[in-house]
């Protein structure tokens, strides 16, 4: 059975301040509308999703969030992943491959560059800079996720705000 994963930049964030961490840095009101508008696009285009994985960032995880609830999902299908903030490229790809092979539909939100460089090295296709709330969705004719090697995912779509 084929595997899809959707790699998602999480939505727009307010810029950091010294006095706050990275880590706790919110959508903005734009960012809001973005996520909202990437999982009612999905749900209306027939995507769904088993499972979503999703940084500690509050910006990682209120992306995922605002997506599950427009998507129509029980947001106890969203998992926080400390590997997934500041994961480098190598990172996330063996989280990806340690995946359960009964999920075959999993979105991973994260953040740049590392979500672009990732879905680059799985599809060998040029995507260029995932803008926020960017959503790129991979296909995968393997049985299980750590089948996954550099190219062997094929390129279904890259969704931004703008384009739909």
């Amino acid at each position: 059975m084929a595997k899809f994963l959707f790699l998602y930049r999480h939505a727009e964030a307010a810029p950091g301040h010294s006095s706050d961490g990275d880590r706790d840095r919110e959508l903005t009101s734009k960012g809001i509308s973005h996520a909202n508008q990437m999982g009612s696009y999905l749900i209306a285009s027939n995507f769904s999703v088993d499972h979503i994985f999703t940084s500690t960032a509050l910006r990682a995880h209120q992306t995922a969030a605002i997506t599950a609830e427009a998507m129509k999902m029980d947001t106890s299908a969203i998992a926080l992943e400390e590997d997934l903030y500041n994961a480098t490229t190598r990172t996330f790809f063996e989280f990806i491959g340690k995946l359960d092979s009964s999920r075959n539909k999993v979105m991973c939100v994260g953040h740049n560059p590392t979500i672009t460089y990732l879905a680059e090295y799985l599809t060998r296709e040029s995507i260029g800079d995932i803008v926020p709330a960017g959503i790129v969705i991979i296909k995968f004719e393997l049985a299980s996720w750590n089948e996954v090697s550099q190219g062997n995912g094929q390129l279904v779509k890259y969704i931004t705000p703008e384009s739909i």
